[in-house]
């Protein structure tokens, strides 16, 4: 068998650093689609996040434990199965609440980060609630009704799975932040 020499190593972590940088963009991708699906549900915009997350792991960009794609992975499942037992859209086919919804989330999700990345999802969910709050009193949002259970239900059908995909958007922005810090 022959020998490694160093030309050998150093095309092996050429190979390995081109992966790093293929599956880097394909992260980078699946972020831009999962934040594209927030406000154009045409796919839970929880399963691109999710396979970003995946693929940013597995590009050595971003360090999460097991338990972390556990919990998100079920997370995503839940929203899955919400969205496939849900009516498509509001009534009139209108996707105005995405909007306001997505926006709050991102909102408070940045503020969640510039905080502390401890609460940066709590910040995203009150920015979420925010958000349809602000939904509620626009006129083709004036249904919902705020302290009602329209309120409540819409938030579970439509904030839920925006949630979860903002929520793993920031794992994967937090990811980064502490890997340039090393």
């Amino acid at each position: 068998m022959p020998r490694k020499t160093g030309a050998h190593i150093a095309i092996l972590l050429n190979v390995a650093t081109g992966m790093d940088t293929i599956l880097l963009i394909f992260g980078l991708l699946l972020l831009v689609a999962a934040l594209i699906f927030l406000v154009r549900p045409s796919v839970p915009s929880a399963v691109p996040a999710f396979a970003a997350l995946v693929a940013l792991h597995f590009s050595t960009h971003i360090c999460l434990p097991l338990s972390t794609f556990l919990f998100w992975g079920t997370a995503t499942l839940i929203a899955c199965v919400i969205a496939f037992l849900l009516p498509k859209g509001e009534p009139g086919g209108s996707l105005h609440g995405n909007f306001y919804l997505a926006t709050g989330a991102i909102a408070g999700l940045l503020v969640g980060i510039a905080a502390d990345a401890r609460v940066m999802i709590l910040c995203a969910t009150f920015g979420t609630l925010f958000g349809e709050l602000a939904y509620t009193r626009t006129p083709k949002g004036c249904w919902i009704k705020f302290p009602s259970s329209n309120f409540i239900h819409y938030f579970c059908a439509k904030g839920m799975n925006i949630l979860v995909a903002v929520a793993m958007m920031g794992i994967a922005i937090e990811g980064f932040i502490k890997n340039l810090a090393r």
